[in-house]
């Protein structure tokens, strides 16, 4: 059992930092009337010089060939071990062993600062910035993109930005840009503006954003990782795994079967206890080496986790050693988390305007006792909107909840699948919520809204049928469509009864021997 959950752990840290440095598409048919420089989120790469002066990846982490088998040869008889005695530490410890090496090649010091040489493997020029200039006079959404090292203090990386700002003003002669940030560019978009005002500025927009918070890293950082029966059940039918389609439907059927019976919900009960037991023996090691250094994923944790955060990453350690690092990660979460919504009201009494994009549809990643929120599997609706009210990702409102609204004048803002309630969000008039979008799904037809909102004075979610507050995303020809009662489901893949899992279950089954048979006759 405590394998399981170690290794989960693990797993989870490992996808909390992959899923959100994803490929995104870029390139798509827009035109904005003055530029837009787009802040993008976590993932550039970023390497380092060796000893023998060839540069080597530092991220995307490398492992190297033969680590894994190598490391099973210690791990596996250390497990049996811990197995028999129910004695974990030396497990925990030989756990460490094998992940450290892994997270700690892009590590910062205890200062959250670079001391290795490595460096984002991105730059820019006023010649290259010529080059994806338009020579009719119209700026892409996707033409001016800004990366940065996302491991930096994102007060450093806005000066890195204000540069940059000013280099497009001076190769396209415009007087301002249109500021646009995706996921953890929304933080940095944000540490911009608190730093040097609006004088570059007309509009800024989020996207997706995690500035106040992205909940998996958030309960990495807590130690708080708790499996949800229901979220699993779901889960494995909105992941995609390159095996066998009738194998994948044995394991839907299974997990949903296993659900329904509540077999998932004692075996989760069993793990999540476990994991409360454990957790400090393994988080402060691994995050307090890698993903703790990091100020920009510090300003990815909620406010209301920030203190257990902390709690939790540096126990066992000397804190002291980590002032400076501290220092910038609580500048950030007082001067820009805590006093964002004031910030806004003083761009808009400038004449700045400020717009949101918020994607959902699907649940948070059910590795926390937030399964079951509405989110876009990292950045829940509520965090991501700044205050939007939103029922559980499987409900709707209630019939009381709509006859309040009516009464209050707000219906308007209730979504037509009745799960969200912009009219309590920092921005109800330009805040846009996409359904059927997971968080690192970044499609080129978003760029198009983009370009209203920006083209645009007084843009906001009744100046256009064609954008109205809420959208779906159409996978198969690309597209954002107006929602209504005939798109608004997107999420049947998750209404599985009993009766049908149990068909699907024999069904699966049934096929998968009758491809054994096949093959065997075959030879």
């Amino acid at each position: 059992m405590k394998r399981i959950v170690s290794l989960l752990l693990c797993a989870v840290i490992l996808f909390t930092a992959v899923v959100s440095a994803a490929p995104v598409s870029v390139a798509a048919e827009d035109a904005a009337v003055i530029p837009v420089v787009h802040v993008v989120g976590t993932g550039t790469p970023i390497s380092r010089k060796n000893a023998e002066g060839e540069t080597e990846r530092v991220y995307p982490v490398q492992i190297p060939e033969g680590y894994i088998e190598e490391k099973a040869k210690i791990f596996l008889p250390v497990f049996a071990e811990a197995f028999f005695t129910q004695r974990w530490d030396e497990f925990c410890d030989v756990l460490y062993e094998i992940l450290s090496p892994l997270f700690s090649s892009m590590a910062l010091d205890k200062n959250g600062e670079v001391t290795d040489g490595s460096y984002v493997e991105w730059t820019w020029s006023l010649e290259s910035l010529a080059a994806d200039t338009r020579a009719d006079g119209t700026y892409g959404v996707t033409d001016y993109m800004f990366h940065y090292d996302w491991r930096l203090d994102p007060m450093i990386i806005a000066d890195t930005l204000h540069r940059y700002i000013e280099d497009v003003l001076t190769v396209t002669g415009a007087e301002k840009v249109a500021l646009y940030g995706r996921c953890l560019g929304s933080n940095i978009v944000a540490a911009y503006m608190h730093k040097y005002g609006g004088e570059h500025v007309c509009e800024v927009i989020h996207y997706a954003s995690a500035l106040y918070g992205a909940t998996q890293c958030s309960k990495v950082f807590t130690g708080e990782l708790r499996l949800h029966a229901d979220g699993i059940e779901r889960f494995v039918y909105d992941i995609n795994l390159d095996i066998d389609e009738y194998f994948m439907g044995f394991i839907q059927a299974f997990v949903s079967l296993l659900n329904k019976t509540y077999g998932l919900d004692i075996t989760c009960w069993a793990i999540n206890n476990v994991m409360e037991d454990i957790y400090l023996d393994i988080i402060p090691r691994v995050i307090a080496e890698s993903y703790g250094t990091f100020p920009a994923y510090w300003g990815m944790v909620r406010i209301e986790d920030y203190e257990k955060a902390k709690e939790t990453v540096f126990y066992g350690s000397d804190i002291s050693e980590y002032s400076k690092l501290i220092e910038k990660i609580e500048y950030f979460r007082n001067n820009v988390q805590l006093t964002f919504e004031d910030d806004v009201k003083k761009l808009r009494e400038s004449g700045i305007e400020f717009s949101n994009i918020v994607k959902y549809g699907y649940q948070s990643i059910p590795v926390t006792e937030e399964g079951d929120a509405l989110s876009d599997a990292l950045c829940s609706v509520e965090k991501s909107s700044f205050g939007a009210a939103t029922a559980l990702v499987n409900e709707s409102f209630s019939d009381d909840y709509i006859e309040k609204a009516k009464e209050k004048g707000t219906f308007n803002y209730i979504s037509p699948d009745k799960q969200i309630d912009a009219s309590t969000c920092l921005s109800p008039d330009t805040t846009w919520f996409v359904k059927n979008l997971f968080h690192t799904d970044f499609p080129t037809c978003i760029n198009g809204l983009v370009s209203e909102i920006v083209n645009n004075d007084g843009y906001t979610v009744t100046s256009s049928a064609e954008y109205p507050q809420y959208l779906v995303y159409n996978k198969e020809d690309n597209r954002l469509v107006p929602m209504d009662s005939g798109n608004m489901n997107t999420t049947q893949r998750w209404e599985v009864t009993f009766f049908e899992a149990f068909v699907s279950f024999f069904k699966n089954l049934l096929k998968m021997i009758e491809g054994k048979v096949a093959e065997s006759f075959a030879k």
